[in-house]
C-alpha cells in the first residue's frame, strides 16, 4: 500500500473534480428533463387548445348548416309565392286584354250615312253625334218645358246635353269653340231647324253659326252651345 501523502491529495482532488463533474452532469440532465417536460406540457396544452378550437368550429359549422337550411326553406317559400303572384298577374293581364277587346268591339260605331246639308257651305261628310256635348240657353221662362223637350230630342239623336240655362238673349245662334267642331255645329243647326219646324207655336228665325275658337281657345273640345229666343 502506498502511504505517500501526495498521492492521497491527488486522489482527493480527483474525487472533488469527479463530484463536481457528476453534479454538473446531474444538473444538466435535470435541466434537459425539465425542458422536455415543458415541451411535452406545451404540446399537450397546444393539442388541447387545438381540439377545443376544432370543436367550437364544428359547432359553428353545424349552426351555419342549420341556418343555411332554414334560409333555403324560406327561399323556396318565397319563390313559390312569387310564382303564384306571377300566375295571378298573367291571368289578370289576359282578363284585361279580353275586356279591352270586348270594349273595342262594343265601341265600334255603326256605318253612318252621309248627311245632306241644309246650306251650300255645310260639311258634306260623316259626323258622329255622340262626340258632341251641348249646352242649351233660352230667354223666356215660359219656354223652359220646350227646351227640356228639345234636350230630349237631341239626346234621342245621339247628342249629350250637359245643361239648360235661362239667359237674357234675343237672337238665335249656335256656337262652337274649336275648328274641328264646326261639323257638329252645322249638324246641330239642322236638328234645331227640324225641331222648330215641328213646333207650330215657334216662329222660325235665321240661325247663325258662330266660331269662338280665337276668343276661347281653352274651351273644352266637342262643346257646342245653343242660344235661342223663341
Amino acid at each position: 500500500m502506498n502511504n505517500d501523502p501526495s498521492n492521497v491529495e491527488i486522489s482527493v482532488n480527483e474525487l472533488k473534480l469527479l463530484v463536481n463533474t457528476l453534479s454538473k452532469s446531474v444538473a444538466l440532465s435535470l435541466k434537459k428533463r425539465f425542458a422536455w417536460l415543458w415541451l411535452l406540457a406545451g404540446l399537450l396544452i397546444g393539442v388541447s387548445v387545438t381540439l377545443l378550437i376544432i370543436s367550437l368550429a364544428w359547432k359553428k359549422t353545424d349552426n351555419i348548416s342549420v341556418t343555411s337550411e332554414t334560409l333555403l326553406e324560406k327561399t323556396d317559400v318565397v319563390i313559390s309565392d312569387l310564382q303564384k303572384i306571377n300566375s295571378n298577374i298573367t291571368k289578370l293581364t289576359e282578363t284585361v286584354n279580353a275586356l279591352n277587346e270586348k270594349t273595342k268591339t262594343g265601341n265600334t260605331p255603326p256605318p253612318s250615312s252621309k248627311i245632306k246639308p241644309t246650306e251650300s257651305n255645310e260639311p258634306q261628310h260623316i259626323i258622329q253625334n255622340n262626340n258632341y256635348m251641348v249646352y242649351l240657353h233660352y230667354s223666356d221662362i215660359k219656354n223652359k218645358k220646350l227646351m227640356e223637350n228639345f234636350a230630349a230630342f237631341l239626346e234621342k239623336n245621339g247628342f249629350e246635353v250637359s245643361g239648360i240655362q235661362k239667359v237674357n238673349y234675343h237672337k238665335q245662334d249656335i256656337r262652337f269653340f274649336h275648328d274641328q267642331d264646326r261639323e257638329g255645329a252645322f249638324l246641330l243647326k239642322k236638328h234645331l231647324t227640324g225641331f222648330i219646324q215641328s213646333v207650330k207655336t215657334i216662329k222660325e228665325n235665321n240661325i247663325k253659326i258662330i266660331n269662338l275658337s280665337r276668343k276661347y281657345p281653352g274651351a273644352q273640345k266637342g262643346l257646342l252651345e245653343v242660344w235661342v229666343d223663341f
